[in-house]
């Protein structure tokens, strides 16, 4: 089969021929992948700032078929189409499932790193435990590639941040995360959603949505937003984490981080879901390479603001997701913009990290047509609707 392959060589990703895996538990499965998306958390890693044992093959934003199953898989069958989540969790006792590992990001401390899906196969472990039961068909292709991770991370950052209706918000990062981030609190009842970032197309991609862009390339975007905020927003949401960067382009580790201490109001609350870990090999200074961050922590105690972070617990958010999007209430694959072959894999990734698109999606099933024109947002979900109706634009 053909997989996306990191070597530990940063800023460098192969196309290699590897066997198919196989089963070798008895709760195994084995899925033949039809699409795997490329994430943003996938460029800390081509970046060589993520620990990795290598090779690893990467991905895990991944929906397929399964093609075989282990003799204790009784939940599913050979055939059934499913989504196979970032996080493994194992088969826990007492109804407490631990995370056992990720597919395709590398390692972190008492975590195992498994191959990815960014491959013609992949093996689940825990298979009952980690993969979601689809319909069968081609229907919401790309909205189920984003059920995998981004869109419930997306409401995590939300619930980390104390978010209630009618809040006012601001995003860090208009990425693909934060883009979900964005249309999420759009969709929960956010009064205002204040968008940061400085990559033209994806502001202009969340002012399509109803947010209100944050140029930061233009001036502090803290000043700029509190012009319009003078008590401060009620939340914040960090989508972009330890890889951010100044207006000169620069990695400033705990920019956003002190960012969002201060544009939020006394009583407010921040969430953080942009990656933060312990050891970064590329930090600039060794209390970074800790993952040790100065952050102004007397302002937020003086402020009794919350902050609250961490991995989302995917299965909370999955079931409900997943409805909205069936329904038609939401439509998160509004953020793709471009499709690959396999073997344009190590090129999409340069790109994606030069943010020449926006968000993109590798197609393994060997169909011809375009998921993205299929999919594409010609009329806006009832949600996007509702929010230009009701003059959210502000």
């Amino acid at each position: 089969m053909k997989a996306v392959e990191f070597d530990g060589k940063p800023f460098s990703m192969k196309v290699k021929t590897l066997p198919i895996p196989k089963i070798t538990q008895p709760t195994d499965a084995v899925i033949r992948v039809t699409s795997a998306g490329i994430c943003g958390t996938d460029l800390h890693t081509f970046h060589g700032r993520f620990p990795v044992k290598p090779p690893l093959t990467m991905g895990h934003e991944i929906v397929g078929v399964v093609h075989t199953i282990g003799s204790k898989v009784h939940d599913i069958k050979i055939g059934d189409r499913v989504i196979v989540s970032v996080i493994v969790f194992e088969d826990g006792l007492e109804g407490v499932d631990p995370v056992a590992g990720t597919f395709g990001v590398g390692t972190l401390p008492g975590l195992q790193q498994f191959n990815g899906g960014q491959a013609s196969f992949v093996r689940v472990p825990f298979a009952s435990e980690n993969l979601l039961l689809l319909p069968a068909g081609k229907q919401h292709e790309l909205d189920y590639v984003l059920l995998a991770d981004i869109f419930p991370t997306a409401h995590w950052a939300l619930d980390c941040s104390g978010f209630v209706f009618g809040d006012v918000v601001v995003v860090f990062g208009a990425g693909p995360v934060g883009l979900l981030c964005a249309y999420s609190a759009f969709l929960r009842g956010a009064s205002k959603v204040y968008s940061v970032d400085r990559v033209p197309q994806r502001l202009a991609k969340a002012k399509s949505i109803g947010a209100i862009p944050i140029d930061f390339s233009k001036g502090d975007p803290v000043a700029q937003i509190m012009k319009h905020e003078p008590e401060g927003v009620d939340r914040a949401c960090d989508c972009i984490g330890y890889e951010c960067v100044n207006a000169k382009g620069v990695n400033e580790g705990n920019l956003v981080l002190t960012q969002a201490i201060n544009v939020v109001r006394t009583g407010g609350g921040i969430g953080v879901i942009g990656v933060y870990i312990p050891e970064d090999a590329g930090g600039a200074t060794p209390a970074l390479k800790k993952g040790i961050f100065e952050i102004p922590f007397g302002e937020s105690w003086i402020k009794g603001q919350s902050i609250k972070s961490g991995i989302v617990q995917l299965r909370q958010f999955q079931p409900a997701l997943k409805r909205l999007i069936e329904s038609g209430r939401a439509k998160p694959s509004f953020i793709f913009d471009r499709e690959l072959r396999i073997e344009d894999a190590p090129e999409a990734y340069k790109e994606f990290s030069d943010h020449d698109f926006i968000k993109s999606v590798i197609r393994l099933d060997g169909e011809k047509g375009s998921l993205i024109d299929n999919d594409k947002v010609e009329e806006k979900s009832s949600a996007q609707k509702n929010i230009q109706k009701n003059g959210a634009l502000a």
